[in-house]
């Protein structure tokens, strides 16, 4: 479901009225039921039955720390709510399919989260990358959301200008730790490498996302966020951290790097099911 439709049913229950938990001037609150992603394809590479053909060439693990929040927090003052970037936000993510939370999880309604991070702590490589959509108006464009953090009391309207120029200059870069990131947890897996490509002694293949995908190969690359935390809502607390690990896969002597005849069948079953499925509608 596009955020476009859920903005117009959750978000806004008039264009005067604020976004989050219901009140007697609006709308009820909109639960949720978590459900996983239809088109969903990233998974743990590390659990899969295939990984013991490979071994890593080269590895990279690295934490962050972020702020999660619900979309109830979009009424909220910071530093536990959003209300700043509200109407930013809505001009950005309307236009998008939510890209998930952890796991691939969309859990509906007022419950999808959001992760905010200060810009200056993502790698550089990620950086640029968001940049450069923003500069070529790709399809990745609004992925991540970059904001000028507003003054006490004010509230952004916009995205940040990125320049034309790249690399961009010193002192519009040394104005990184002003900005914050937003994005849902999902939009991770879609550039993960960049995360932890920096320093990790492979950033050639890392920093090239065509090697990145979920299928395990010889010479691609495959990661997952192992661990996150939860915030702990209930002692107003909004903080979280997140490991994200990546590895250049080398397929082990011997192996054969065919799929496995039972991996197969079973994407074959899935496929047959899903077309099944449409024959009856």
């Amino acid at each position: 479901m596009k955020l476009e439709t859920f903005l117009t049913a959750a978000w806004l229950a008039s264009t005067a009225t604020a976004i989050g938990p219901s009140t007697p001037e609006q709308h009820p609150r909109l639960a949720g039921k978590a459900a996983k992603m239809p088109n969903w394809r990233w998974t743990n590479p590390f659990t899969s039955p295939r990984y013991k053909k490979f071994s890593p060439a080269c590895e990279a693990t690295r934490k962050f720390e972020a702020r999660e929040f619900l979309l109830d927090d979009l009424s909220e003052s910071p530093p536990l709510g959003l209300l700043p970037y509200r109407d930013a936000l809505k001009s950005v993510f309307s236009s998008r399919e939510y890209p998930g939370s952890w796991d691939g999880i969309d859990p509906h309604g007022y419950d999808r989260n959001l992760l905010m991070m200060n810009y200056a702590d993502m790698p550089l490589a990620l950086r640029e990358w968001i940049e450069e959509q923003e500069r070529t108006d790709s399809s990745m464009k609004g992925l991540f959301a970059v904001y000028g953090i507003p003054l006490a009391g004010t509230r952004v309207l916009n995205t940040i200008n990125v320049p034309e120029k790249t690399p961009v200059d010193e002192d519009w870069r040394a104005r990184d730790p002003g900005r914050v990131a937003i994005f849902a947890p999902g939009a991770v897996y879609r550039v993960l490498p960049l995360f932890v490509a920096e320093g990790s002694g492979c950033e050639d293949p890392m920093l090239d996302l065509a090697k990145y995908s979920e299928k395990l190969v010889d010479g691609g690359v495959v990661g997952f966020p192992v661990t996150h935390t939860k915030p702990k809502r209930d002692h107003s607390q909004r903080d979280i951290e997140f490991e994200i690990k990546a590895q250049v896969l080398k397929l082990n002597e011997g192996e054969d790097a065919a799929e496995d005849a039972e991996v197969v069948v079973e994407k074959v079953e899935k496929v047959e099911a899903k077309s099944a499925e449409k024959d009856e509608l």
